[in-house]
């Protein structure tokens, strides 16, 4: 990937050093394929990847998952609409079934209009992607939920649209996590 650092392996590796959790669920809706991140966890069964980009694909065990984005060009919805049914269409369902003990959220910005991954995306797309991650947090590990800020070039845009997404994941804040240290 872009980065030197793999953040979300970071943290899962650590997380596991510690006994914390087992499995983790990921879902990364970065604009480019997360290939550093499915690099680093191809052989770990424990890990569900899936991968909103360019691409469609599926591991033989099923807990690497590449989808092809809607090209904003070709639809009959909103860019928002398509994405966002993507999501719900792929993720809550893999995630009930992996059963994992924490939800990794890859929020990459690039795929908002305008920025260079545009995929036509607006605020809306991004908080409903974050009330889907939220309700399947809730439904399949109490509500732990890791949102992890990707790729995204125009600070303008992150101004915009970071602050609401923190709002909206603040619930969680006033209630206490269970079954972590």
């Amino acid at each position: 990937g872009y980065c030197c650092f793999n953040d979300v392996v970071i943290a899962l590796r650590q997380a596991r050093r510690t006994g914390r959790l087992r499995r983790v669920a990921i879902l990364d809706t970065d604009a480019h394929h997360g290939d550093g991140t499915r690099d680093l966890v191809a052989a770990d069964p424990d890990v569900l990847h899936v991968c909103v980009c360019d691409s469609d694909s599926e591991s033989a065990d099923g807990t690497k998952l590449d989808v092809g984005a809607p090209d904003p060009g070709s639809l009959d919805v909103s860019p928002d609409q398509a994405y966002l049914a993507l999501v719900r269409q792929t993720f809550p369902a893999r995630a009930d079934r992996f059963r994992p003990d924490l939800i990794v959220w890859y929020f990459g910005f690039d795929t908002h209009q305008g920025d260079y991954g545009d995929l036509g995306l607006t605020l809306a797309a991004y908080l409903g992607i974050a009330d889907v991650m939220l309700e399947t947090a809730g439904r399949v590990c109490g509500e732990k939920l890791l949102v992890v800020l990707g790729g995204g070039s125009r600070t303008d845009l992150a101004t915009r649209l970071v602050p609401p997404i923190i709002a909206k994941l603040a619930r969680l804040a006033d209630r206490p996590l269970t079954g972590i240290g």
